[in-house]
């Protein structure tokens, strides 16, 4: 009786085990479709009043988006568990490089729903360097709750909203750059 129970937990545990390799390459194929699919997302300017919104370091120090007056901000609503979202960080860092040593921009990658372990855990695995941070749901405006993960939101220098978008996009488009160094000489 004993060798059966060794016998089913044996293969309880390599069931579980191909179920998460097979999960895994299931996640990681759809990843790299959705990435050879993103084309620039499509910005325009439409300057509306901003929701204030709160989020933490991944040390657990408040911030708000208020504390950035004055910059031009760009905000991405994310998750380490979002396909889209996972697709479209490389590009996000793209367009971070570019403008990383510039202090007029401010990037807020923040991450819902996902432990700060996890926010660092995924970085470290994909050799990310974004100012990643967290929030809660509740914390979030409802003008910032879209339907759609990965959410990205422009602000212009004034706090003031200018655009946004819903899906995966390859943000390290030329466009992109372009739209927010304009963003910057306003």
């Amino acid at each position: 009786m004993k060798k059966f129970w060794k016998r089913v937990a044996l293969a309880g545990t390599l069931t579980f085990l191909v179920a998460v390799l097979a999960g895994s390459i299931l996640f990681k194929t759809a990843e790299r479709k959705i990435a050879a699919r993103m084309g620039p997302p499509e910005l325009t300017i439409r300057y509306t009043a901003a929701d204030d919104f709160s989020y933490r370091t991944l040390d657990g120090t408040l911030h708000h988006l208020s504390d950035n007056h004055g910059k031009v901000v760009l905000v991405d609503l994310w998750g380490t568990w979002c396909i889209q979202c996972v697709a479209e960080m490389p590009t996000v860092e793209k367009l971070y490089t570019h403008f990383r040593n510039d202090p007029n921009v401010v990037f807020l990658i923040v991450s819902r729903m996902d432990s700060p372990e996890a926010v660092r855990a995924y970085a470290r695995r994909n050799r990310l360097n974004l100012p990643f941070y967290i929030t809660h749901d509740e914390d979030i405006p409802r003008s910032m709750q879209l339907g759609q993960y990965p959410a990205t939101f422009l602000y212009a220098k004034n706090g003031e909203l200018v655009t946004k978008h819903s899906g995966a996009a390859n943000w390290a488009d030329k466009s992109v750059v372009n739209f927010i160094s304009r963003l910057e000489r306003q």
